[in-house]
């Protein structure tokens, strides 16, 4: 029921990325952009490639390519070469239970301690990509934006009112970069 999406340039570290994301029943995770190679404690027939010509632009012409392709009725997006944290799905089950019908934000911890979002505010450097979960409603997703804060770009141009936003103090991803 949700579709996990990892835009990829190739990097080894999706390795890690995948073996992080738990899934349920119903759920896939859809690799986009380069080759990968699943590792062996990875659930094959959960995951699918759809090869697309790397934008070089931090996924995000990777990830606009995607949504078309996406079955889940909820969408979390996640770098490849970020993590989640044990629990993850769990918090996201919760989150689809108690707000079904709009986005939810989660926080993310980088390597150096800091987290985000630091406030209830939909702005440039309290968003990143894999804190958030979208309910897979075509006319309301976003696109995402050609330059260095396009999961930014994603939030302007989705199409919820913000107070259908709900905000969870919950960690779900650990960044691979500061």
């Amino acid at each position: 029921m949700i579709s996990f999406v990892i835009a990829t340039s190739g990097r080894a570290s999706i390795q890690h990325t995948l073996i992080s994301i738990e899934t349920y029943d119903g759920d896939e995770i859809v690799v986009v952009g380069g080759e990968i190679d699943v590792p062996a404690s990875v659930d094959c027939s959960r995951v699918r490639h759809i090869p697309c010509p790397l934008g070089n632009d931090w996924g995000h012409t990777e990830r606009n390519y995607a949504a078309s392709y996406l079955t889940g009725r909820y969408i979390a997006h996640i770098d490849d070469d970020d993590v989640y944290v044990e629990g993850t799905r769990a918090q996201l089950a919760k989150a689809i239970e108690d707000h079904p019908h709009g986005p939810s934000i989660f926080r993310m911890q980088y390597p150096d301690g800091r987290v985000l979002w630091s406030g209830f505010d939909l702005c440039l450097g309290n968003i990143g990509t894999p804190m958030t979960l979208w309910p897979n409603v075509p006319d309301k997703l976003g696109t995402w934006g050609p330059f260095h804060g396009g999961d930014f770009h994603y939030v302007q141009t989705m199409k919820w009112a913000r107070d259908e936003v709900r905000w969870w103090p919950t960690v779900i991803a650990r960044l691979g970069h500061n």
